[in-house]
């Protein structure tokens, strides 16, 4: 044989040996695939019916599972054919034709006919017999009856003279008024005793009625005595006597006491309004507005007991109407002052473009734009006039908070339109500048700036008053053991957020409410620019030698000294934050919330929030035992769920479906990098790697074998018991859509991610694979610092503080922390630019002011000044999502 022909021998045995090996590899997948098969979830599937004989004609079930039928009769049902059915089945009965079965039965109907007509006759045979017969009656006694001796006579105190009917269901007893005094005021005892009413009368207390003639019922069981008919023995009198004298007889509960006479009392006045007449002038106007009385400090009209916080359920219904209330007077002061502003900025824009044209057509055009911005403004204050009081009041200790500014301004300006009317001058033109405009625009921004504030709080309200189980996130304290666990990541600090449950989430209302940067910076800031624009109004007033130049410079301070958009700048912001929040299951109570966990560098996840159920695909089981593999599986099945396995996941809703009862496991240990060891039966189960098989010597399949099934992203995992390879798991992990979305986010905020886990398949790589992370943002972490995590979050709490509350979802605990980091920054560069817009302001107007004079700052100009940085303020920071 040549050289050529060996190589082609050789080529064919390799071509046989491959074939062989994948139909083998084949024929191993197809049953792994059959074995998988019963362990999966089984999905539901509808029967699906024809229109015409609503027989099933797919079903749910295997074609390999269905009853051979090669040995069924098919056809018409008859006799013969019901025989040879029966002979198939072994059994010797006879089946009769439909006509020997018809006659049996008539013959049977006949016989119970005629088996009914005699017994009927029986019966009446017998009823008449005992028609006839004599009966005497004879009482029957108990064992331990005893009889009285004698009969005595009639009891005169029971006989009843007069009986008052009062109705069907009544009967009226009145007793005789024979005995002595002392009987009487025994009688007006009784009285108080049975109606609780004093007879003062003295006479004869009223004719009792009674629902119904009273019953004798001793307190305790006695001996039966029987007496003859129609007499009532001394034992019955005596003890009827006590039952009368008692205290509470039963009759007490039936007795129809008396309606008490109803003395007329003259009905209290009501309470005289002692307000002067402006005070009812102003109630009335802001009743009108916000359908509510004069009292416009946001409290209910009702009187009713203030909740501080939120403590129970029984808060519920007080808060939310609190909330509610707050909503409907902030609405409408925001669309007035919206509308007040809107009308002053038109004046503003029309006066400055058209001034020649409406002066011309309007005589004392200049003079009635004066009385507008006068009736704007103070209508605009007296709206607001809750926001003035709060905002002027903390000026007096040098401090402030958000109204303050606007609030000065808003003084300034109505100084201004007052002085005004005295120094119109010529009708020909508008030569004042009316810088009230900004104070109105202020009001309204401000406004809108609380009314998303309270309907933030409202919505998260609704969400940790709703039903279900709380987790409220938290910053590990830790900083020794949070270092060990940020070993090795991208982070620099160690702080660390993780969830746990929680019971009651409590100081809603006060974290919600408490101060932000905005109040912060107010408090700083309104106290100097006040202090500023009165120097600098003293200056131009000397300077310049004129009272209302001076009047209209200190309205120009506090205009551009306002950070008009303040308030809206970190409510809107925040609000829209917590509203996508509360789609993902979580609460952000307010921005101490965001200052809690704005540094945040890590989140602490459990592997099973990773890869749920829904997340885990068992691809197939490959069997290498044929004795007892049911009951070994459900022994490794056991394991990884003492152990919170994320594979024991896939095996939940199949051991639901088969109500199988898993075995006890007496013991587990985790294994770093390898496997599950746990005891069942004083029986060594494993469940892992290779290398831990290797370790417990099982031998296992050739590396090569195991590599076919690692392939395309699938893992293996053996499971042993005994010391004897049972079963290898071939599965699929794939990452939630979710949550995928939200830890890359989070990782762009620069947060790390600490994993626990017990199966060996997750590991680094994996994670950053599928949810397609930087593999140092992920750390999973050793058995010690594991137990360290499952702690913390095993945790369960009777209250805890509401800065971040959520569903359970790691999720929106994700969404959460990764928003506060970038909000942080985002209400930082708000308030920043505010900052510079006010300091700008103040400067170039005193310095244009005292340099050129007033008139030189336009109100115009100054308008477009202020819309320019408010709007900066909203819309800069908003570039950057949360």
């Amino acid at each position: 044989m040549s050289e050529q022909d060996k190589q082609q021998d050789l080529l064919r045995e390799r071509e046989i040996e491959s074939i062989l090996e994948e139909t083998h590899y084949l024929a191993d997948q197809e049953k792994m695939e059959q074995t998988a098969q019963k362990y999966r979830a089984k999905p539901k599937m509808d029967e699906i019916f024809s229109n015409a004989d609503k027989k099933p004609r797919l079903k749910n079930k295997n074609p390999l599972d269905e009853v051979d039928t090669a040995n069924t009769i098919v056809g018409e049902k008859t006799a013969a054919t019901m025989q040879a059915s029966l002979m198939m089945d072994g059994s010797n009965e006879d089946v009769k034709t439909p006509e020997e079965a018809q006659a049996e039965a008539e013959k049977k109907a006949e016989e119970a006919r005629k088996k009914a007509e005699q017994e009927a006759k029986e019966a009446a045979e017998k009823a008449e017999a005992e028609e006839n017969k004599i009966v005497t009656l004879t009482p029957e006694y108990d064992e331990n009856t005893s009889f009285s001796g004698e009969v005595l006579g009639e009891v005169d105190q029971f006989k009843d003279d007069e009986t008052h009917i009062e109705s069907i269901n009544s009967i009226d007893i009145e007793l005789e008024d024979e005995e002595s005094e002392k009987q009487k005021n025994d009688e007006q005892s009784k009285y108080e005793q049975l109606f609780g009413i004093k007879n003062e009368s003295g006479a004869k207390p009223p004719r009792k009625v009674v629902a119904k003639v009273p019953v004798y019922r001793p307190d305790e069981p006695r001996e039966i005595l029987n007496v003859k008919a129609g007499r009532f023995s001394e034992v019955v009198e005596n003890e009827y006597e006590e039952y009368i004298r008692s205290k509470n007889p039963s009759v007490i509960a039936h007795v129809i006491r008396p309606e008490p006479k109803v003395e007329e009392e003259d009905e209290p006045e009501e309470n005289e309004d002692t307000r002067s007449p402006q005070e009812k002038i102003l109630s009335a106007v802001v009743g009108f507005f916000s359908k509510d009385e004069s009292d416009d400090d946001d409290t209910p009209k009702e009187k009713t007991k203030p909740v501080e916080d939120y403590t129970g359920d029984d808060d519920e219904k007080s808060i939310l109407y609190e909330l509610n209330l707050n909503i409907k007077k902030l609405f409408v002061r925001s669309m007035i002052s919206g509308i007040i502003a809107a009308l002053s900025i038109i004046l503003t824009v029309v006066t400055r473009l058209f001034p020649q044209a409406i002066c011309s057509a309007i005589s004392f055009a200049p003079a009635a734009y004066a009385i507008l911005n006068f009736l704007l403004v103070g209508f605009s204050l007296f709206i607001n006039r809750v926001a003035m009081l709060s905002g002027l009041t903390p000026l007096a200790k040098f401090k402030g908070n958000s109204d303050t500014a606007v609030a000065v301004g808003g003084v300034a300006a109505l100084i201004q339109t007052v002085v005004s009317f005295f120094c119109i001058g010529d009708m020909d033109a508008f030569n004042i500048n009316y810088y009230c405009v900004i104070v109105l625009l202020a009001f309204f921004a401000n406004n809108f700036g609380k009314l998303l504030m309270v309907l933030r709080v409202k919505d998260n309200f609704k969400f940790i008053s709703s039903k279900g189980q709380k987790y409220a996130a938290k910053i590990y304290n830790n900083e020794s053991v949070a270092n060990q666990m940020l070993s090795g990541t991208a982070s620099e600090k160690t702080i660390i957020a993780y969830q746990h449950k929680t019971k009651f989430p409590s100081n809603f209302l006060k974290i919600s409410y408490a101060p932000d940067p905005s109040e912060d910076l107010a408090s700083k800031l309104a106290p100097i620019t006040t202090i500023a624009a009165i120097i600098i109004t003293l200056i131009y007033g000397i300077v310049k030698v004129s009272f209302a130049d001076a009047i209209n410079a200190f309205a120009l301070m506090t205009a551009v000294a306002i950070p008009v958009s303040t308030l809206l700048a970190v409510n809107f912001p925040v609000r829209k934050l917590c509203k996508k929040l509360l789609s993902f299951g979580g609460m952000l109570s307010g921005y101490p919330s965001i200052k809690q966990f704005c540094d945040s560098t890590a989140i602490m996840i459990d592997a099973n929030e990773l890869f749920p159920a829904d997340s885990i695909e068992l691809e197939g089981i490959k069997t290498y035992e044929d004795y007892n593999v049911d009951e070994s599986l459900l022994c490794g099945i056991a394991i990884l769920k003492e152990a919170q396995n994320p594979i024991a996941n896939a095996f939940d809703s199949v051991v639901a479906e088969t109500k199988e009862t898993l075995p006890e496991v007496e013991s587990v240990l985790y294994e770093d990098e390898m496997g599950l060891v746990g005891w069942i039966n004083s029986e060594r189960i494993l469940v892992g790697s290779r290398k831990l098989m290797e370790k417990y010597s099982v031998e296992t399949p050739r590396i090569e074998y195991e590599e076919k099934y690692t392939s395309k992203g699938r893992q293996v995992t053996y499971l042993s018991r005994a010391g004897r390879l049972v079963a290898m798991f071939v599965t699929r992990y794939h990452a939630d859509s979710e949550l995928k979305s939200e830890l890359q986010r989070a990782e762009t905020n620069g947060i790390s991610f600490l994993i626990r886990t017990t199966d060996y398949n997750i590991t680094n790589d994996l994670i950053a694979e599928l949810y397609n992370l930087f593999y140092r943002s992920i750390k999973v972490l050793p058995t010690g610092l594991g137990n360290v995590l499952k702690e913390a979050q095993g945790t369960v709490e009777e209250s805890s503080r509401s800065y971040l509350i959520t569903g359970g979802k790691v999720s929106s605990l994700a969404r959460a922390v990764s928003g506060s980091v970038k909000i942080k920054h985002n209400i930082s560069l708000a308030i920043v630019i505010q900052l510079i817009a006010v300091i700008i302001g103040i400067l170039l107007a005193a310095t244009l002011s005292l340099y050129a004079g007033v008139g030189v700052m336009g109100s115009l100009e100054v308008l477009i000044y202020a819309l320019f940085w408010g709007l900066a303020a909203i819309v800069a920071p908003a570039i950057q999502k949360p």
